[in-house]
C-alpha cells in the first residue's frame, strides 16, 4: 500500500477511536501530500486552515515512515500541544511503536554546576547573585533540582522569578560543554540531547532549528525529515538566530561572571563602565538603521570595548588552571562569554557584507542588532539540500518559497482549506 494511502487509513482508524471523532477531508488530503513528499524526497508547502487538524496530518505520515523527524514550532503553545496531547495520544492509538522527545535550548534547564557553586560557602555572594534572587526561592530550586528527572523549567510547579532562574541556569554562550564541566556527566541539558538522539520524533522551537541550520547541524541529533509548523515565521526567526546583538546587559553578565575570579578589580570596573557607555551611545540611535560607516561615537565605543575585553581575556589567562573545580568552571564560562563578545564587537565595528545593522529597544535598554538581509543561502545549505521538509501554517504567504530559497523544481504546494470551507460549500 502506498505511503499516502497508509497515512489516510491510519487517520481514519484514529478518528474512529476518538470519542465524537470525524473524518476530515482537508486532513486526509494534507496527510497524503505529506506522505508523498517524504517518499519522493521533495519539499512541501501545505496551507491548512483552522480546524484541519494539521498536526496529525504531518505527524502520522512522519511516524509511519520510520524515519527520525524533527518538528519545529514557533510558539510554546503549539510545542506543548504536540508534546502533551497529540504525540501521547498517537503513541497510544497509532498502530506503530515510536518514541518522542522535546529538546530545548540550554537556558531552559537547571545547570547542576551553578547549583553546586551556589551551595558552596559564600559563592552566591561572590557571584553577585544574592542581591538579585531570593535565598528562599534559590533553596527551593536546589531542592527541586535534586529530585527532578528533567531539570526543565517548564516542569517546575511554580514559575520562578527571572533573577532566580538566571542564578541556576546558563546560556549557550556561557556553557563550556559537558567535557569541560565538572558536572558534565549529570548535565540536564545533555541528558535531554541524549533522549532526543534516541527518539523517533523530536519537537523543538524554530530558534533551535535555526541555530542548527546556522551551525552546520551542531545542535540537533541526526534526522531524516523536518516539519516546520507556523512556517510563516521561519524567515524572521532564522534571520534573528543567524545574527547577533550588543547591549549593556551582555557586559553586565560578563561583569557578574568575572568579578569573583579576577584579581584586579579595575578590569571589572572598566568593562562595566564601558558597557554603560555603550548603552548611552546606542540610546542616541534608537529606531535607526545604520547605513554605511557606523557613527563615530559608536565606532569609538566599540574600539574601547575591544581594548577592555582584551584586558579581561588577559586577566582570565592569569587565573591558575589548578584552582578548585568551581573556580575553574567559572573561569571557563567567563572565557566563553568574553570570546563571544570579542567576536561580536569586532563584527559590529565592520558590519559584514549582506547584513544590516540597526538599534532597537527602549532608550533605557537599547541594543544594536546585526542580522543577514537574505537567509536563502543558510537555509539552502543547512536544510533544503539535506532533507525533505514540510512547511505548514494556516496562512502561507505567496512568494514564501522564493524568499526562503526553496528550489522551484523541488517543491510542491497545496492548500487544503479547512473543514469549515467544506461545510460552507455543502450548503
Amino acid at each position: 500500500m502506498p505511503a499516502s494511502e497508509r497515512a489516510v487509513a491510519a487517520l481514519g482508524r484514529l478518528a474512529e477511536a476518538l470519542p465524537g471523532g470525524e473524518r476530515r477531508e482537508p486532513q486526509d488530503r494534507m496527510a497524503a501530500a505529506v506522505a508523498e513528499a517524504f517518499t519522493d524526497r521533495r519539499h512541501l508547502l501545505a496551507q491548512a486552515g483552522t480546524g484541519t487538524g494539521k498536526s496529525w496530518a504531518y505527524l502520522v505520515p512522519a511516524i509511519l515512515s520510520g524515519r527520525r523527524t524533527v518538528v519545529a514550532t514557533a510558539t510554546k503553545a503549539l510545542q506543548d500541544q504536540l508534546a502533551n496531547k497529540d504525540l501521547p495520544y498517537l503513541r497510544e492509538h497509532l498502530d506503530r511503536d515510536f518514541e518522542f522527545a522535546v529538546l530545548k535550548g540550554r537556558s531552559n534547564y537547571v545547570c547542576r554546576q551553578r547549583i553546586a557553586e551556589i551551595s558552596g560557602t559564600g559563592q552566591l555572594a561572590l557571584d553577585g547573585l544574592a542581591e538579585r534572587a531570593s535565598p528562599s526561592e534559590l533553596s527551593a530550586l536546589k531542592m527541586w533540582a535534586a529530585t527532578s528527572e528533567t531539570g526543565d523549567r517548564a516542569d517546575l510547579p511554580v514559575e520562578p522569578s527571572a533573577a532566580a532562574w538566571a542564578a541556576v541556569s546558563v546560556s549557550a554562550q556561557e556553557c563550556p560543554g559537558a567535557r569541560r564541566c565538572p558536572n558534565g556527566e549529570t548535565c540536564f541539558a545533555e541528558a535531554a540531547r541524549r533522549r532526543a538522539a534516541e527518539a523517533d520524533v523530536v519537537v523543538v522551537n524554530l530558534h533551535l532549528l535555526g541555530l542548527d541550520v546556522a551551525t552546520d547541524g551542531a545542535i540537533l541529533p541526526e534526522h531524516d525529515l523536518v516539519v516546520i509548523d507556523e512556517a510563516h515565521q521561519l524567515e524572521d526567526i532564522v534571520s534573528d538566530t543567524c545574527g547577533f546583538d550588543l547591549s549593556a546587559g551582555r557586559f553586565q553578565n560578563l561583569v557578574r561572571s568575572v568579578r569573583a575570579i579576577l584579581e584586579d578589580p579595575a578590569i571589572v570596573d572598566d568593562i562595566e563602565s564601558a558597557g554603560s557607555l555603550l548603552s548611552a551611545v546606542l540610546a542616541e540611535h534608537v529606531d535607526r538603521r545604520l547605513r554605511g560607516p557606523i557613527p563615530a561615537d559608536l565606532a569609538d565605543t566599540l574600539a574601547l570595548l575591544r581594548t577592555r575585553l582584551d584586558r579581561v581575556a588577559d586577566g582570565l589567562r592569569a587565573v591558575p588552571d589548578d584552582a578548585t573545580d568551581d573556580v575553574t568552571a567559572r573561569k571557563t564560562r567567563a572565557v566563553q562569554l568574553t570570546g563571544h563578545l570579542q567576536v561580536d564587537v569586532a563584527a559590529a565595528g565592520s558590519v559584514p557584507e549582506g547584513s544590516v545593522a540597526w538599534v532597537e529597544g527602549p532608550s533605557g535598554n537599547p541594543r544594536l542588532r546585526v542580522a543577514p538581509i537574505d537567509v536563502t543561502g543558510v537555509l539552502r545549505d543547512g536544510l533544503w539540500e539535506r532533507r525533505p521538509t514540510v512547511l505548514t501554517s494556516a496562512t502561507l504567504p505567496e512568494g514564501l518559497a522564493e524568499r526562503l530559497g526553496i528550489p522551484e523544481d523541488d517543491h510542491d504546494r497545496i492548500d487544503v482549506g479547512s473543514p469549515f470551507d467544506y461545510e460552507h460549500h455543502g450548503l
